[in-house]
């Protein structure tokens, strides 16, 4: 697969201590410009290399690993935790999908609160099922949700209480619609609600909840049943506790718009970046804000190069309102760069950074680098598949306000997730070929 048909075939197949003092100037934890990332460590020194990976941080520094191996009969999900720094505890299973045939799990995540409630969700078999976690540690068995159509696209998240958002996209005989499901922190779920409207083809939605419990969804919409020419960006928001409000344009009506990612600020507002092209050699990165309550604001090109291609872009907020994206961008010899562009709150969008150069692992192109940023604007990471030979960069961290800086962790592992919490900490993940055919090792890094 070239690399131009691979960026299409993942949107379509689209359709994770001690308390450090601040500086107030140059917003950087003490000692953290010293910080480092740690050595990989193994994680499980043998899985199938078909079983999904998600990972979770809170703001403590806890975090959680999921993952779903195929068992004879059907799939089990089972779940690790953490302390920050410690010992990742034994692989406990949650529940058991059985199925005659092969089990084939999608839109596997999971989110982890301040409150240390957890959820752990995923798409099967075209249904919805979302399994909760009280703080004490105790899962509750999954429910599940969309009985008919099927469901694809699911995005979760969680409020620094507990209470938790879901969205996805439900195909029906007219074309397909966004609906979303609410739940409080003691597991009770609410009815789930349409958000798109009834007349319009929508799919690939995404989703931001702040620590306050706001909720903004976004979804790209078509003519119904029209799933190949996507033109616009709609989004709904929520007040905590509240209920959603009308679907809104949060972009222009443009064919070959694609990919909506979202975050939230401590506040409540928004911001949506999406990837736009009129032709399939013209392609840029576009962002909008949304102020809470208000409607939303022009669009920005963030990308203002002419590339002749562009992936689906990430994005991510810390509490204050600056918020990070980053993409791949391809030239017309075949290159392909990391970027990313930084908009600092109450600003505008800083000129992008090409943070280092994509490789192809495998067969395969990590084509969306993975971003986060911590909620109190300690840190920033982005990381990706790192070109070539010894020492090529494959993860980026900006301390603060401070200047990105490109490293590369042991062996240029193609970095699959990246994790950023409070006082600077951070984790990457990756996989690794370990000699045994269907299987890989699981390894992770520190940024302490």
């Amino acid at each position: 697969m070239n690399t131009k048909n691979a960026f299409h075939h993942r949107k379509l197949q689209s359709a994770f201590g001690s308390l450090l003092l601040i500086l107030p100037l140059a917003g950087i934890p003490l000692g953290a410009s010293a910080a480092q990332w740690s050595p990989g460590t193994l994680i499980e020194s043998s899985f199938a290399s078909a079983a999904p990976n998600v990972f979770a941080f809170n703001p403590s520094g806890n975090e959680l690993w999921a993952t779903a191996p195929d068992v004879s009969g059907g799939a089990t999900v089972q779940v690790a935790q953490r302390t920050f720094g410690g010992q990742w505890s034994p692989l406990a299973t949650i529940t058991t999908i059985h199925s005659v045939a092969q089990v084939v799990l999608e839109d596997f995540s999971v989110s982890l609160s301040a409150s240390n409630n957890a959820a752990a969700v995923w798409s099967v078999g075209g249904g919805v099922q979302i399994a909760l976690r009280s703080p004490a540690g105790v899962w509750q068995a999954p429910v599940d949700f969309v009985q008919s159509g099927g469901a694809s696209r699911v995005r979760a998240k969680l409020d620094a209480n507990g209470n938790g958002v879901a969205v996805w996209a439900r195909t029906t005989s007219a074309g397909s619609l966004v609906e979303a499901v609410t739940w409080s922190a003691a597991g009770a779920f609410g009815p789930v609600v349409q958000l798109s409207p009834s007349a319009q083809g929508a799919f690939l939605p995404d989703l931001a909840v702040n620590e306050a419990g706001t909720a903004a969804a976004v979804w790209q919409v078509a003519g119904p049943q029209d799933a190949g020419n996507p033109f616009q960006v709609e989004s709904a928001t929520r007040k905590a506790g509240g209920s959603w409000g009308a679907a809104t344009a949060a972009s222009p009506n443009v064919p070959q718009t694609w990919s909506p990612q979202v975050a939230l600020d401590g506040a409540g507002n928004a911001t949506v970046v999406w990837e736009q092209g009129a032709t399939a050699n013209n392609y840029f990165i576009f962002g909008a804000t949304q102020r809470a309550g208000g409607s939303w604001g022009a669009p920005t090109k963030i990308e203002p190069a002419n590339w002749y291609m562009a992936s689906e872009p990430t994005v991510a907020a810390d509490s204050a309102g600056n918020v990070t994206s980053s993409w791949v961008v391809e030239n017309s010899g075949g290159g392909m760069l990391v970027r990313t562009a930084t908009l600092a709150a109450g600003a505008s969008w800083g000129a992008p950074v090409t943070l280092g150069q994509l490789t192809a692992t495998g067969g395969s192109t990590n084509l969306i680098p993975p971003v986060a940023v911590a909620r109190d604007g300690s840190i920033s990471v982005v990381g990706w598949a790192a070109f070539a030979g010894a020492g090529s960069p494959n993860v980026a961290v900006r301390l603060g306000s401070g200047q990105w800086a490109s490293t590369a962790i042991g062996g240029n592992p193609q970095i699959s997730d990246v994790q950023a919490t409070n006082n600077a900490r951070a984790s990457a993940n990756w996989s690794a070929a370990n000699g045994v055919k269907y299987h890989r090792a699981l390894w992770q890094s520190d940024f302490p």
